[in-house]
């Protein structure tokens, strides 16, 4: 059987984006032997990162249920709270699955490695284009709109003087930092590049996780589009000899379960982390609706610009997500169908018969679940953004 011979180009050409966001924040797998520094390298920027995303957090929290008093100024503070909450959970999440990640990387450069067919690597080609442009969409995105955030809406404001006379600079989080005055220099401006590297370590995370669901859920669209045109060829009138057809079966019930099992690994990885987007994306898009209406209210036209900008981005994530739980589910679905409207009289009926156990296979279509309770399809995609609106909707009657 020929081998790709390219397909290390291709691995590096399909994981590239998706490895460069990870590589930031320290999960991304090393698929060979590391040494002892690389090691101790990738435990440091993975201690820092939450060294960080904890030094937003705690003052944060500290400032909502200590020193803040007014309702709306607390409300405003929710919001960034529970994006660095996500942050740290999917961060940790990634830690955790780092060894399974590890192995569907492997598995995805063995996929590439043997490749035999044109079509076949154009299929998989294909497939991880649209995993890399969905993994640069959401990139741009998350880190567009954290710019807006974390620089032009604090700059925008300017600094305030009290009736007091003291003179007060905006921070992109607020925070109560007990013995340290964040107004003061060098406090203000050391407090200010802290929280800016927090932000690439939040928007890493966030956008990371999301290329890496792309990557994976693409890869097993691009397997099964393969295994589809596989049970096609198999009925061929110039294929039908004993030997040749039973060959491959084996060879399509082999792949068959080498793709389930791939697919398990990537829900183990994902539920979780899916869970928390999905959960923490209906609450932030409520605030930021409420937020917007606040901005309205007050004239503010900057900071609506940019919460309508953050509206979009986390619209875009979550859509990302159902998008391709609903294009593995109609590519698991589209094997079903194919297996039970194969041209089974074309083969011998010995063979034929043991494509009713493929059949049964195939007739529990594969899925992505946010934690086992929610199925991430487009019909998920509006409940979504309905509990969102609705949970608004709450959310202005309670506070008038």
């Amino acid at each position: 059987m020929h081998v790709n011979s390219s397909h290390h180009d291709d691995v590096r050409r399909t994981v590239h984006v998706t490895r460069s966001v990870l590589n930031l924040i320290g999960v991304w797998p090393s698929c060979g032997d590391s040494s002892a520094l690389r090691l101790v390298w990738t435990k440091s920027l993975r201690m820092l990162c939450q060294v960080l995303l904890y030094f937003i957090f705690v003052p944060g929290l500290l400032k909502i249920f200590l020193k803040e008093s007014n309702a709306r100024r607390r409300l405003k503070m929710v919001g960034p709270m529970c994006y660095c909450l996500m942050a740290m959970l999917k961060h940790a999440m990634l830690i955790y699955q780092n060894n399974r990640i590890k192995d569907c990387i492997r598995h995805i450069e063995e996929d590439w490695g043997q490749v035999s067919l044109a079509e076949d690597r154009r299929i998989m080609t294909g497939n991880s284009r649209i995993g890399r442009n969905l993994a640069i969409l959401c990139v741009a995105f998350v880190y567009g709109s954290g710019f807006f955030y974390r620089t032009i809406l604090p700059l925008s404001r300017g600094t305030v003087v009290t009736l007091q006379n003291v003179t007060i600079r905006p921070l992109g989080y607020n925070g109560y930092y007990v013995f340290i005055d964040p107004q003061k220099t060098p406090a203000y401006e050391i407090i200010f590049t802290i929280q800016c590297l927090c932000g690439v370590v939040q928007y890493s995370v966030t956008s990371g996780a999301c290329s890496l669901a792309a990557l994976l859920v693409l890869h097993g669209c691009g397997q099964f589009k393969i295994l589809i045109a596989r049970m096609e060829d198999l009925t061929r009138i110039e294929h039908t000899s004993d030997v040749n057809v039973n060959r491959k079966l084996a060879a399509i019930v082999k792949q068959h379960i080498r793709i389930k099992s791939f697919l398990d690994k990537v829900e183990d990885i994902l539920q979780y982390m899916c869970l928390v987007e999905v959960v923490g994306c209906t609450f932030i898009l409520c605030l930021l609706g409420y937020y917007i209406i606040m901005e309205w209210e007050d004239n503010d036209a900057v900071s609506m610009l940019t919460y309508a900008i953050l509206l979009l981005t986390f619209t875009l994530n979550i859509f990302i997500l159902c998008f391709i739980g609903e294009l593995l589910t109609n590519q698991s679905t589209k094997m079903y169908v194919t297996s039970c409207t194969l041209n089974w009289y074309r083969i011998p009926h010995k063979t034929a018969r043991s494509l009713v156990l493929v059949i049964a296979v195939s007739s529990v279509p594969v899925k992505i679940t946010a934690g086992k309770f929610l199925d991430l399809s487009f019909n998920s995609f509006g409940a979504i953004v309905r509990t969102s609106v609705a949970y608004l909707n709450i959310l202005r009657t309670t506070s008038i």
